[in-house]
């Protein structure tokens, strides 16, 4: 029986090595234990020995006040995993943490890296860290590879695993403005004033349309103001919206895949945005933009995420026949860069073969 563990400390990464993980259970049945430091989904397909997502925060203010907390944390992590002795560890995403742990325990255990950090937008430097603690990575976009390559790190590429989760039924639109203001508490806290103000404002415009707030799961729904209608996130509520105001992050490529014009916000306190401004060297955030490597979808940053501003795009995109038809036209040829399909199976047969399985 092999042994492996994940370590994942947000939603989005959680998603992604849950679904993993549950290839993994099916193709190995009897054959591996699968431990995790993560959240619900992997949860739900493996030992779920402590609950990172529940800790997660944006911004490096709200990371470094926390810093006692996850100090804590990452040692009890350490220590759990040196007594299970795994075969491999996965660790997946959470840079801050996870490379940290990649060093500390310095190849007492074999470690492969899923979904990559984000080196070729900020702190480049962490790719040393990549190439002297990690034996293999797994990107899951192909651009990433070419960087690793260039490093000689060992890198794989089988695809984007939301081609596969993302279930591809053609549905519809109804008359539905979705918001989804983030996944962790400190980003929802942020930008919840934004949205009820946008949707204060489109709701005069627009008196036949639904207006709901998508909440991921780990969030309650007493965490809402009651001025907003709320729903738990699910691809269905998502497919049938006409158009989508996200914050940055896995969503905006959600959106990309079931061709759903929609816009990219974010805000975060003046420091954190301060500090962030200084580091991050390209000219987009959203991961649609960045893999076209040119604006497809509007972002509106910091100064830029206003009511007005946000409310007045929607409007223009949605009046706009051609403009919304131009939208989803570029969106689709964003989608076929993140091919090829069954990245889920291949990512675990490799898994399974490196193990000897």
């Amino acid at each position: 029986m092999k042994k492996i563990i994940f370590v994942a400390g947000d939603k989005s990464g959680d998603l992604l090595a849950g679904k993993l993980c549950e290839k993994l259970e099916n193709l190995y049945r009897g054959k591996v234990n699968i431990f995790s430091f993560a959240g619900s989904v992997l949860g739900k397909h493996s030992l779920l020995l402590f609950n990172l997502v529940n800790h997660s925060v944006s911004g490096l203010w709200e990371a470094t006040s926390q810093f006692f907390k996850f100090f804590h944390i990452f040692n009890y992590v350490l220590s759990k995993i040196r007594k299970i002795k795994p075969d491999l560890i996965i660790l997946v995403d959470f840079p801050e943490f996870n490379l940290h742990l990649a060093k500390a325990l310095n190849h007492q255990f074999k470690i492969f890296y899923y979904i990559s950090p984000q080196i070729w937008a900020w702190r480049k430097k962490r790719i040393k860290a990549i190439k002297r603690y990690i034996d293999k990575m797994i990107v899951i976009f192909e651009f990433e590879k070419d960087i690793y390559l260039k490093n000689n790190i060992e890198v794989y590429y089988f695809g984007h695993p939301l081609l596969d989760i993302i279930p591809q039924t053609p549905t519809s639109s109804k008359n539905r403005i979705i918001f989804l203001p983030g996944s962790r508490k400190n980003e929802i806290r942020i930008h919840l004033p934004l949205v009820l103000s946008a949707k204060k404002r489109l709701e005069k415009e627009l008196k036949d349309y639904e207006f709901i707030a998508v909440r991921p799961p780990h969030i309650p729904p007493a965490f809402y103001p009651s001025q907003i209608k709320t729903h738990l996130h699910n691809y269905q509520i998502l497919r049938e919206s006409k158009f989508i105001l996200t914050s940055s992050g896995s969503a905006t490529l959600e959106a990309t895949i079931m061709e759903i014009p929609f816009l990219i916000f974010y805000k975060l306190n003046r420091l954190s945005y301060f500090l962030l401004r200084k580091m991050i060297n390209i000219n987009f955030i959203g991961m649609p933009n960045i893999i076209a490597n040119k604006k497809v979808v509007e972002e509106f940053i910091q100064r830029k995420a206003t009511p007005s501003n946000l409310a007045k795009y929607t409007l223009e995109v949605i009046r706009n026949p051609s403009k919304y038809k131009e939208i989803k036209e570029n969106l689709k040829k964003i989608k076929e860069r993140l091919k090829p399909y069954h990245s889920l199976e291949n990512t675990a047969l490799f898994i399974g073969r490196e193990l000897g399985l």
